[in-house]
C-alpha cells in the first residue's frame, strides 16, 4: 500500500530511533536511561484521582480547556493576557504539533538545537517545512548566545525552537540571552517556540525563569506530571498571545477536540497546590542524587560534562577518554553486554552528541555508583 511522503519521513525517523534505542532492559542490569523519575505516585494524588472519577463531570470541555485551570495557570505565570493566553493540551507534544501547524507554511524553516528530541524536527517535516540546526555549547552553562543564534536565522526562518532547559543536558536558556533573541525575532516577525517540559524540575540557585508571556511572538508550552511519574496522563499547557492561541485551537478543534477531562481536573488540583510538599521532597532527593552523580564522576576522573541546572540527566563525553575511535552506539552496546549497564547514546538527540552518552540520576544511590564505575571500567578496558 502507498502512503504519503510525510509518513515515510516519520518512518525514517522512527526506524533510526529504534536502531539507536533498545526497549529491552535485561533483568539485573542497571538502568540509567530513565525519562521519568521512578518515584511512586504520592498518596494524596491517588486519593484525588479517585475522588475526581467518582464525583466530577468528565464530559468534553471547551477546546481551550477548563476555564478554572486556565485561570490558575494565568495567575501562576503572571500572564498579561489572562485566561485568553492559556490553552490546555494533550501533553507538550500536541502543543508543539498544533503550534507548528498554525504558524508555518510549506517551505518555512524551523531552527532547532543541534541536540534535541527527534520529534522536534519531525513535526516541521510533517508539514513540509525545513529544519536547520543551531549549535549548543557542551562546555558551558550557557546553551548559546543570542548573537550566535541570530546569525543562524535565514530569510526562510519562521520559528526558532528553544529548550528551557535543554532536554539532554539540563542547561537553561539564560534570561538575558532570551530577551535579546525575543526582541530580534519580534522585529522580524519570527516566532520563538519554548519547550519548558522539564522547567518544573529545577534546582535552588539555578536562576530558572519561565518565558511564558514574554511577547506576542513567544509560544511557550509546559507540563508538570513528569516529576510525579504520571506522564501518561498526557496533560500540558500552552501560553501565547490570544490571537495565536485562537489559531492553534482551530487546529486542535479538528485534531483532538479537547484535552482529557480527567487529566485537566487532576492538573487543576496539582497547580492549585496539591502535592507541593511531595514535589519539594522529590526535588530535594533529585538534588542530592545529582550531587552524588557529580561527585562519583569526579572520583572516577570523568569530568567532561555540563552540570545540569534542571532535569535529571547528564550528557557525558566518553570519546575524549578513549585512545581509539568508538561510536556511541558501540560504547552503549559494550556497556550493556559486558557491564550490565543501560544508558542512552548521545546520537539519539542528534549527530552533534555522538561523542556522548546520556545518564540519568533519577535512580537510587547504588545504581549511580555502580553505573559510573561501569563506565570507567569500560573505558579502561578499551584503552588497554
Amino acid at each position: 500500500m502507498k502512503y504519503s511522503t510525510r509518513i515515510e519521513h516519520l518512518r525514517d525517523l522512527i526506524r533510526s530511533s529504534e536502531r539507536i534505542l533498545s526497549d529491552s532492559i535485561p533483568k539485573g542490569h542497571i538502568d540509567l536511561t530513565s525519562s521519568v523519575p521512578p518515584f511512586p505516585v504520592p498518596g494524596a494524588l491517588l486519593n484525588a484521582a479517585q475522588e475526581i472519577i467518582r464525583s466530577e463531570n468528565l464530559n468534553y470541555t471547551e477546546t481551550y480547556g477548563l476555564p478554572k485551570l486556565r485561570e490558575v495557570l494565568a495567575q501562576k505565570h503572571n500572564l498579561k493576557w489572562g485566561i485568553g493566553g492559556v490553552t490546555i493540551t494533550t501533553g507538550t507534544s500536541e502543543a508543539l504539533f498544533c503550534a507548528i501547524a498554525a504558524i508555518m507554511e510549506p517551505g518555512d524553516e524551523l531552527l532547532v538545537p543541534s541536540i534535541t528530541l527527534r520529534a522536534h524536527k519531525a513535526v516541521s517535516l510533517f508539514f513540509d517545512g525545513r529544519v536547520n540546526e543551531y549549535p549548543v555549547s557542551m562546555h558551558s552553562s550557557v546553551q548559546i548566545t543570542a548573537e550566535e543564534l541570530i546569525a543562524m536565522i535565514t530569510p526562510r526562518t519562521k520559528a526558532v525552537l528553544v529548550n528551557n532547559p535543554l532536554i539532554a543536558t539540563g542547561q537553561l536558556f539564560t534570561p538575558c540571552e532570551f530577551i535579546k533573541l525575543a526582541a530580534y525575532c519580534e522585529a522580524q516577525d519570527i516566532y520563538i517556540l519554548v519547550d519548558e517540559s522539564f522547567y518544573d524540575i529545577h534546582y535552588p540557585g539555578s536562576g530558572s525563569v519561565s518565558f511564558a508571556g514574554h511577547s506576542p511572538h513567544v509560544i511557550c508550552f509546559s507540563s508538570m506530571t513528569k516529576l510525579f511519574s504520571m506522564s501518561g496522563l498526557r496533560i500540558g499547557w500552552l501560553f501565547a498571545d490570544p490571537e495565536v492561541t485562537e489559531a492553534i485551537n482551530s487546529v486542535r478543534y479538528i485534531s483532538s477536540t479537547c484535552a482529557n477531562t480527567f487529566s485537566q481536573r487532576f492538573a487543576l488540583r496539582m497547580v492549585s497546590g496539591l502535592g507541593k510538599e511531595n514535589r519539594d521532597k522529590l526535588i530535594s532527593i533529585l538534588q542530592n542524587r545529582r550531587k552524588l552523580m557529580i561527585e562519583t564522576l569526579q572520583q572516577h576522573k570523568l569530568t567532561r560534562y555540563v552540570k545540569p541546572t534542571a532535569g535529571y540527566h547528564i550528557l557525558l563525553n566518553f570519546r575524549d577518554e578513549l585512545k581509539q575511535p568508538c561510536s556511541d552506539i558501540e560504547f552503549v552496546r559494550l556497556l550493556k553486554e559486558h557491564h550490565e549497564l543501560i544508558v542512552t547514546p548521545g546520537s539519539h538527540f542528534g549527530p552533534a552528541a555522538d561523542a556522548y552518552i546520556r545518564i540519568s540520576f533519577a535512580t537510587d544511590e547504588r545504581n549511580i555508583q555502580r553505573g559510573v564505575a561501569a563506565i570507567r571500567a569500560c573505558i579502561d578496558e578499551l584503552n588497554l
